[in-house]
């Protein structure tokens, strides 16, 4: 597995240029904000980090797969992995550079996300996207489908996290001191800083919530 990893790293490397303009086509087709279509590789303790967070009875979504350099090692992790990109050319590339080394329980799916249904029985999903403007989308859409966590970085000033979607959130106005994190992908801080080392409330209806993403 190490080896189709490496090779799919040389690839998506040669192939950046060309991969570049299809990105921002697929984004003005779908109608996706900013950088949304663009696959931008994260570096190898992200990835490691991510891995020890999913578990082998877990079933894995991971949402914008790029080259697929991290599914193919969740694969190797998780009961079963589905895995989303929008871009063909990486999908395409990254298939024939995995060939017969396709693990047979890593689901492939060429596709914007924002259009599929969560597949049954997932509980951890994956979305490694800083400039993901859907996160609240995303956020509702896994927890009706019983998803248990997210695994992301799409919050601002938040590094990878891990979001317990089981738990409920907190209403902003009962946020007396502390930090707080929400779906619109909003983190701030209440009070005076007396719990700056306590983990953030999830909440709903932040003050940086815009309508438009709550829908």
């Amino acid at each position: 597995m190490e080896e189709a990893v490496e090779r799919l790293v040389a690839r998506t490397e040669e192939n950046r240029a060309a991969s570049w303009k299809v990105q921002a086509q697929l984004g003005a087709r779908h109608n996706l904000c900013d950088w949304e279509a663009v696959f931008s590789p994260y570096d190898d303790p992200t990835y490691a980090w991510v891995l020890e967070h999913v578990h082998d009875q877990d079933t894995v979504l991971e949402i914008g797969a790029g080259d697929l350099r991290l599914a193919l090692q969740l694969a190797g992790r998780a009961k079963a992995v589905y895995a989303v990109e929008i871009n063909p050319q990486l999908v395409a590339t990254a298939l024939e550079t995995i060939g017969s080394a396709l693990p047979h329980n890593l689901y492939v799916t060429c596709a914007n996300a924002l259009d599929l249904a969560i597949p049954v029985g997932v509980t951890v999903a994956v979305l490694l996207m800083r400039h993901c403007q859907h996160l609240a989308h995303y956020f509702d859409l896994l927890q009706k489908a019983g998803c248990q966590r997210l695994i992301t970085n799409t919050r601002w000033k938040s590094g990878v996290e891990v979001i317990d979607l089981r738990k409920e959130r907190l209403p902003f106005e009962e946020v007396e001191e502390g930090w707080y994190a929400c779906r619109c992908g909003a983190v701030g801080y209440v009070g005076e800083g007396a719990l700056c080392e306590a983990p953030p409330f999830e909440v709903l209806n932040c003050p940086h919530c815009d309508c438009s993403l709550l829908s």
